[in-house]
């Protein structure tokens, strides 16, 4: 009889979790960032080059002082089409340099030995951070991949509120063929919530991540706990959107988990408005 009840409830679970993934994948599969192009070509262009003018200067020295520096030219091309969208808050895709940078660091002090690197991302959006780290594992000829989670399909076609929306509805691999060079050999690709997906990957190892999915105190904390488990001393986690007026909860979570789950925390501002923490895991 317990066995039999089980059984049902096991039944129920399957079902009811595939009745809720159709009906994400209805969601988002049907155009979520909109049915048309946001704007004109014209306006991304403006709004590229006006921050292409933009000065960060903590960045800068941050560079500067760790001494990886992502070809800039390559670094705005790709931001053209991945980073410039039409949103009421300022555009700024300075956390492109910070993860070449420490990534780049990471590689040349933990990345010699023979078993390959390990990075995870939630959040990939059109995937320029995705497309910055594997540019650093190229540029270092290092090893490794880099598994990245999203809501977002990547083989639907959609427009993706950016200057490419003007050819036509794109799948993201569509979007990223110019990188494909960077794309096929190093990013693995996973459609769903991170609270229900993360946790199914078989990894031992997380040598590198990058949090920019929900900006909840339980999402944060829920993704921060679950890689810190597989961590090592050195490794690091970095954090998008640190910014306590808008974003508490993500505050909260990062301050609790670097405190609680052994992380060094080094905040990097690029204005009043946004910052970004690079957490290290120190020994335990």
């Amino acid at each position: 009889m317990k066995q039999y009840i089980r059984h049902l409830s096991n039944s129920l679970a399957r079902r009811v979790l595939k009745l809720s993934d159709l009906w994400v994948a209805q969601y988002w599969h049907s155009f979520p960032l909109g049915k048309k192009p946001q704007s004109d070509k014209q306006t991304y262009l403006q709004l590229w080059e006006q921050e292409k003018k933009s000065s960060y200067p903590e960045i800068d020295r941050f560079e500067q002082e760790i001494g990886y520096i992502v070809d800039s030219l390559w670094f705005h091309d790709l931001a053209l089409h991945t980073q410039i969208v039409i949103k009421d808050s300022p555009l700024c895709y300075q956390h492109g340099r910070i993860l070449y940078t420490v990534l780049s660091q990471y590689i040349s002090l933990h990345g010699k030995s023979k078993s390959p690197l390990t990075i995870f991302e939630t959040g990939t959006a059109r995937g320029f951070s995705s497309v910055i780290m594997a540019k650093a594992l190229a540029d270092a000829n290092a090893c490794g991949k880099i598994i990245t989670f999203d809501i977002l399909p990547h083989n639907q076609p959609m427009f993706w509120n950016c200057i490419d929306d003007h050819d036509c509805p794109k799948k993201r691999s569509e979007l990223l063929a110019p990188w494909s060079e960077l794309v096929l050999p190093y990013i693995i690709f996973f459609e769903g919530d991170s609270r229900i997906n993360l946790n199914k990957v078989a990894t031992e190892r997380i040598n590198f991540a990058f949090l920019d999915g929900a900006h909840t105190y339980r999402d944060v904390l829920f993704e921060f706990e679950i890689i810190a488990k597989r961590q090592e001393n050195g490794d690091i986690i970095v954090f998008d959107d640190y910014n306590e007026v808008d974003f508490p909860g993500l505050v909260k979570a990062v301050n609790q988990g670097c405190e609680c789950l052994g992380y060094d925390k080094r905040i990097l501002s690029v204005g009043r408005d946004r910052s970004y923490v690079v957490a290290t895991k120190r020994k335990a």
